[in-house]
């Protein structure tokens, strides 16, 4: 019954014995601490749920992240955009798997997932012809700039740092992705401080 309870949490459970001396049972849990907010009220009062016109197209972000905190954050951060629906996975295989049946317009990455890498999952999806065209954007807690330089290299379209900053996540990128007049959106290298292309959705 322990094993099961702790496996449905997302644990481990395991024992460790030494004849003669005797066992050692343990169990580890994920720690879900809620992700600090780079704002005040003030910013997220500045950020007001978007006005959409009629008829306006339902776009499709998907975000490849373990962390439940995290996910939560960015769900409330979509949830702003009427226009977008949000689609995530808790690993990189189910992530690629859901890039390839529904096709978003962008993916949020995380690179430390369970199973395989978010940098090896962006390998992944730009040798599939199916999802080479879609923007990947890494969003990682790995703020050092080697960090940083590794996942541009990779081939990630930008790399975001958390703590999320709400200004830079809903204006940089949800704020422009209905800008009317941009043409596709390669993946390639852009330097940290370039924003010259923007996802077109």
């Amino acid at each position: 019954m322990s094993k099961r309870l702790v496996e449905l949490m997302g644990g481990e459970i395991g024992v460790e014995s030494t004849v003669g001396s005797g066992s050692v049972f343990w169990f580890e849990l994920n720690s879900a601490a809620a992700p600090q907010l780079a704002v005040d009220r003030a910013e997220l009062t500045a950020n007001p749920p978007a006005q959409v016109k009629p008829g306006a197209p339902l776009r499709t972000l998907l975000y490849v992240e373990d962390n439940p905190a995290n996910l939560m954050l960015i769900e409330q951060l979509v949830a702003r955009r009427p226009d977008m629906r949000l689609l995530s996975a808790r690993d990189g295989n189910l992530g690629i798997q859901l890039a390839r049946a529904n096709q978003p317009e962008v993916i949020l990455m995380d690179i430390n997932l369970p199973g395989i890498s978010g940098i090896e999952a962006l390998r992944i999806l730009r040798e599939d012809p199916a999802t080479a065209h879609i923007p990947v954007v890494a969003l990682s807690a790995n703020a050092m700039p080697r960090d940083i330089e590794r996942g541009l290299e990779a081939g990630f379209f930008r790399y975001l740092t958390k703590p999320i900053k709400v200004n830079e996540f809903m204006q940089r990128w949800t704020g422009h992705w209905n800008s009317p007049g941009r043409g596709p959106v390669m993946p390639g290298r852009l330097g940290r401080g370039s924003w010259s292309a923007q996802p077109t959705f």
